[in-house]
């Protein structure tokens, strides 16, 4: 079954989700792709049985993984760190720029957590959060560069909007950063997978992302993008046996005195989680088995027709930006009773979350527009 030239049936094929849920959910977590759990069974067989081939493999999948992350946001392999949450990403920034007293930071008053508490810490050093105010619920971009000023060291912001899937505009705010000598870290978790990028080409500085929504990958697998002139600004603030160039020879392991790794791999502490990283490594490979665009093509079919519902329905109201350069994954609708319907939909069996007093919806390329009318015929018979 192929929709507008999208292979849905092979999309669908890869999933064994239950029969009695349409799960569209994915700004919360992704499923598990079959081939991810074949994957870990592979693994996991090779593991228990100690198989000599096991040891070689599992470098060389850390490499084809940091390959194919590059891939997603156009950037070279070089630039990218594996790590374990998105907060780990901007905490490397965080905790490595050489802060003085007075300097600040711009963040926004409608991001998600993670990318504020990794700064607030710097206020026992005289550093200065400021909270830039959203205009209609939204990221302002125009609100954080007129916050901005000569003591800004570093803007972080949310590629995606958490709550609403606004989009916020990283071409505008990067060519500000590198202006003004500012650091630009990005958010990029409800965006990367489906939301085709160019993180380099936007003057991103530290683009953080974990890998278990969109990307369809385990929980505690995650990447960062570094640039050198980020490098070139932050002392590594963390160190491990794995941070260093080993060159590849693990049979000498008294040196004391190895070169650091160059590039963002030496942000790399110790024993990766080789399982969860075989797995991610299915799931990216079946993500980057369809077109780019015509997954986002699908996705935006998707979330286009739950738009056009919500906006003929007097009873709800829509909190996600209609502009097209604005759209992501992500739908929030608010009805009066927004808990009431968030409860009405999960007691009909679709796998939604209630965010800032909006229900959000959020399907992913192998969702059917038939699971869309579905939950629309649920939406029109709210209240009866």
């Amino acid at each position: 079954m192929a929709v507008g030239g999208f292979d849905l049936q092979r999309a669908r094929s890869n999933f064994a989700l239950a029969d009695s849920q349409v799960y569209l959910d994915h700004a919360s977590q992704g499923p598990l792709p079959k081939p991810s759990r074949e994957a870990y069974d592979r693994y996991l067989d090779r593991w228990q049985s100690m198989d000599h081939r096991h040891g070689a493999e599992l470098f060389e999948s850390i490499e084809n993984v940091r390959k194919n992350l590059a891939a997603l946001i156009d950037a070279s392999p070089d630039r990218i760190g594996i790590s374990s949450t998105t907060s780990y990403g901007l905490n490397i920034i965080s905790a490595g720029y050489p802060w003085a007293a007075g300097d600040d930071v711009v963040v926004s008053d409608g991001d998600f957590p993670a990318n504020i508490y990794p700064w607030m810490r710097l206020e026992s050093s005289d550093v200065e959060i400021r909270f830039a105010k959203s205009k209609d619920g939204f990221i302002d971009e125009d609100a954080v560069i007129s916050l901005s000023d000569g003591r800004t060291r570093v803007i972080c912001l949310s590629w995606v909007q958490f709550n609403n899937g606004y989009r916020v505009d990283l071409g505008k705010l990067g060519g500000f950063c590198r202006e003004n000598g500012i650091i630009l870290c990005v958010d990029g978790i409800q965006g990367t997978g489906v939301i085709p990028i160019d993180v380099p080409s936007a003057h991103v500085d530290l683009f953080s992302c974990g890998c278990q929504k969109w990307m369809l990958g385990p929980c505690g697998t995650a990447f960062f993008y570094l640039s050198e002139r980020a490098e070139e600004m932050i002392r590594p603030p963390l160190s491990g046996w794995l941070s260093v160039d080993w060159e590849g020879e693990f049979t000498d392991l008294l040196r004391y005195r190895l070169a650091p790794r160059t590039g963002p791999s030496r942000y790399e502490l110790g024993t990766y989680p080789f399982q969860d990283i075989f797995a991610l490594e299915a799931s990216i490979d079946l993500l980057q088995s369809f077109d780019r665009q015509a997954t986002w093509s699908h996705i935006r079919s998707l979330t286009g027709k739950i738009i056009e519902f919500v906006e003929s329905d007097g009873r709800y109201e829509l909190k996600s930006s209609m502009e097209e350069s604005r759209r992501s994954g992500i739908v929030a609708i608010q009805a009066a009773d927004s808990r009431k319907l968030f409860s009405h939909l999960t007691d009909k069996r679709f796998a939604v979350s209630f965010r800032e007093g909006s229900v959000r919806v959020s399907p992913h390329f192998y969702n059917s527009p038939d699971e869309i009318e579905s939950l629309i015929e649920s939406l029109k018979h709210f209240n009866e």
